[in-house]
């Protein structure tokens, strides 16, 4: 009949299979009929892990069942030390972090969510989106080398935001994190943050994988150049004269969203809805995304039950919790990139939790 528009492909078209990707397959209403795509492929041996610490923060560790074994890395838990090169202030601390094996945990997360799901899911690997508009209440996507239609698009992409930028919204600020893979000559137990206000507004951190590997990282501003062992150089160094005997292998860097101001999120607009990274989900202050990332693919999901004109709405009051917590963070990142007021918490901690911050001498 003249004037009747066809149905869309699918209800639902998730770019993405990262954490926020999984958990909103996981969390889709029964009978959904949904395309996953993916410009990796998460369930291949030889796909490639995203540059990550691998920390689940409690709010991740609450969002999840019991990881496997083989997601786990060592030390699984353990205390964390804070390097404050400026100040000259060292300590360590109870931490209530996680540590896992991150391209491990993004295959178990997808294998997890596509083996649970109740939705009608179409998983297609190694497959972009190149474009993404609205029209006439469907949302038309371009891919590599076919088109589909779907009544509304959730990115989950990560920094690249892929249906975040075809929206015409602006991407979030970011760091450009760079993570070197270490060799260890002898286990050192704990995670290391180290702060150096003049290399990073951000923080170097050290993460063991086991007791022969760790990753050390950082993030710097988008003008900062350089390779990865010039820009690594001052927390490996730092690292070595605190006593840790390790060797670079390899480095990797890639993009970390980095919110200031609430202004800078995006969770959506009209068919499309933006979660974890792609929408700026990230903690500045910890840089933690994942919880976000779990968060949020499931609100998004959960959405989805709603009509079309109150998408968005249901989706930002499910997130609200999260919401709030990163505008804290976000406080608290301004903060910490200052020295003088790392000082003061360092004292205020000393003051106030004697037995849980112990001063150390390096």
């Amino acid at each position: 009949m003249a004037g009747v528009r066809p149905a869309p492909d699918y209800e639902v078209a998730i770019v993405g299979a990262g954490p926020a990707g999984a958990w909103a397959v996981k969390h889709l209403p029964p009978d959904t009929a949904a395309l996953l795509l993916d410009a990796e492929d998460r369930l291949a041996a030889d796909g490639q892990a995203k540059l990550c610490g691998g920390m689940l923060t409690e709010q991740a560790q609450r969002l999840l069942p019991e990881l496997p074994l083989e997601v786990r890395a060592e030390p699984f838990t353990t205390r964390i030390e804070y390097h404050d090169l400026d100040n000259r202030i060292f300590g360590r601390m109870p931490v209530g972090y996680a540590n896992c094996h991150r391209k491990k945990l993004d295959h178990w997360l997808l294998e997890t969510a596509l083996a649970e799901t109740r939705a009608r899911i179409e998983y297609r690997p190694r497959t972009r989106l190149l474009d993404a508009r609205e029209e006439d209440g469907q949302v038309r996507l371009a891919l590599d080398g076919a088109e589909a239609t779907a009544r509304c698009l959730l990115d989950c992409s990560g920094w690249r935001a892929a249906g975040r930028r075809a929206a015409g919204a602006p991407p979030a600020p970011h760091l450009n994190a760079v993570q070197a893979a270490c060799k260890l000559e002898r286990p050192y137990p704990y995670y290391i943050s180290i702060f150096r206000s003049a290399v990073t507004p951000f923080f170097g951190w050290f993460i063991p994988k086991s007791g022969e590997e760790g990753a050390v990282g950082a993030a710097f501003p988008p003008d900062v150049r350089g390779s990865g062992a010039e820009l690594l150089a001052p927390f490996l160094e730092h690292l070595q004269v605190a006593g840790l005997a390790l060797t670079p292998v390899s480095f990797r860097g890639c993009r970390l969203s980095h919110p200031r101001y609430s202004r800078e999120l995006w969770l959506g607009a009209g068919c499309v809805l933006a979660c974890g990274e792609a929408a700026g989900l990230v903690s500045p202050s910890s840089g933690d995304g994942i919880s976000y990332a779990l968060a949020s693919g499931k609100a998004a999901a959960e959405a989805l039950r709603h009509p079309p004109q109150h998408l968005l709405r249901a989706y930002r009051q499910a997130l609200r919790p999260e919401l709030a917590e990163l505008r804290r963070n976000m406080v608290k990142a301004r903060l910490l990139a200052r020295p003088g007021w790392r000082r003061v918490a360092a004292a205020l901690l000393l003051l106030t939790q004697p037995a849980k911050f112990r001063r150390l001498s390096l």
